[in-house]
């Protein structure tokens, strides 16, 4: 998965009086947690601030990631101040992290705090965050992952009451997190709470087996959601209407699942903020016609490694000039007759002859992706053709 997410800013609607995170407790008052507090100005940093998302991948990066975007958002919120991030690994028994967090960040500002591998308070049980317990807290950024998560862990105690104000980010990865995603069905896994949490910006649900998005999903969704990772799922349907009422939502990312096909009534119509989607690693074996209609802001698109076998005229002309980055690598694209409006866009048409050099990309795009031509030369199958570099004789198309 190319990780394309360019996020808008984490810390955009903080306050100009919004103050960094506060210093380290003690390592009395830490117990098993431990803490980093550094001046992000400095690029040499001991510390992976940017590290909103955790991914194996060492695929190639589209221009603008997360991580640069969300490095230099910090740094421009912050001006210069102080960065606190604690991190809270395998406690012995939850009682005994609640005990740590409620004692330790009692009033504090703490910009990210990470939790993993949770212990539950019974065997055999899913696991439940405390109640309350960061009441007295005020968190910008908060992780948890390695955890067996009990589906209703958004809300089920109010764990993140007090955080109304302040939490912008929430990733939930690794969490054998099962099933169908609904606002609060019973079985499932709930988005019930999420809310109540008008700041928040993010979510990350990735890393789980989920296999179904309902429509109730993000039906009542925080305010300034924009972005929404569900990656490394096992996602087989995604009901019509599922992020229709995510006005703002700026990037989608549902590589790396099992979708066989997509509709248009997923987004708002139309979807003025989506600027990336990214639906790489899937089963994809034809979009809709309409797909990428009233996507006026739509600049990053990443469908590579599908089954899709053509680019007709319908979907891609209507957005294929305001497009910065596509990938469509790893599919079976055929040069046909499907890819003719291609060639006036590349090139004007009198020089799509043979005696003229190649067309290139638009001025800014990075287009990355080929057809396959049938050749003729015993031994030789096919051939490939970048597309930005195609012609006209390179077209099975009488």
């Amino acid at each position: 998965m190319i990780r394309f997410f360019i996020v808008t800013a984490l810390l955009s609607f903080c306050l100009p009086s919004c103050h960094a995170g506060d210093p380290c407790p003690t390592k009395e008052e830490l117990g098993a947690c431990t803490c980093h507090y550094v001046d992000i100005s400095k690029s040499n940093s001991s510390v992976s601030i940017t590290s909103t998302f955790h991914r194996s991948d060492k695929k190639p990066r589209p221009p603008n990631t997360t991580v640069t975007t969300l490095a230099r958002f910090i740094r421009e919120v912050h001006q210069g101040s102080m960065f606190t991030e604690i991190m809270c690994k395998g406690a012995r028994t939850i009682t005994a992290l609640e005990e740590t967090v409620r004692f330790a960040l009692h009033r504090k500002m703490v910009d990210k705090l990470i939790v993993s591998n949770v212990p539950a308070i019974k065997e055999h049980v899913l696991v439940n965050l405390p109640n309350k317990w960061l009441k007295n807290s005020r968190i910008r950024q908060f992780e948890i992952h390695d955890t067996l998560l009990s589906g209703d862990f958004l809300w089920q105690g109010n764990p993140f009451e007090g955080q109304e104000d302040t939490l912008m980010w929430l990733s939930a990865y690794r969490c054998s997190l099962y099933g169908a995603l609904t606002y609060d069905d019973l079985g499932t896994v709930h988005t019930r709470g999420l809310n109540l949490l008008p700041r928040l910006e993010g979510v990350d649900f990735s890393l789980n087996q989920l296999t179904v998005i309902k429509a109730t999903a993000f039906r009542t969704p925080p305010t300034n959601l924009s972005n929404i990772v569900l990656s490394r799922n096992s996602l087989k349907i995604i009901e019509s209407g599922s992020f229709q009422h995510v006005t703002f939502l700026k990037n989608i990312d549902l590589s790396n699942n099992l979708l066989e096909s997509v509709v248009r009534t997923l987004f708002a119509a139309p979807a003025r903020f989506l600027e990336c989607i990214d639906l790489s690693w899937n089963f994809l074996r034809v979009l809709p016609v309409n797909f990428f209609v009233n996507m006026p802001s739509l600049k990053i698109v990443n469908l590579s490694k599908n089954f899709l076998h053509s680019m007709p005229k319908e979907p891609w002309a209507v957005v294929w000039k305001q497009l910065t980055f596509l990938d469509i690598t790893g599919n079976f694209i055929n040069c046909d007759c499907d890819l003719l409006w291609l060639l006036p866009i590349l090139s004007p048409a009198e020089k799509n002859a043979t005696t003229t050099p190649a067309p290139k990309p638009l001025s800014g795009q990075d287009i990355r992706g080929s057809c396959s031509q049938n050749s003729q030369m015993p031994g030789r199958y096919f051939r490939e053709h970048k597309l930005t570099n195609l012609k006209r004789n390179k077209l099975m198309c009488s």
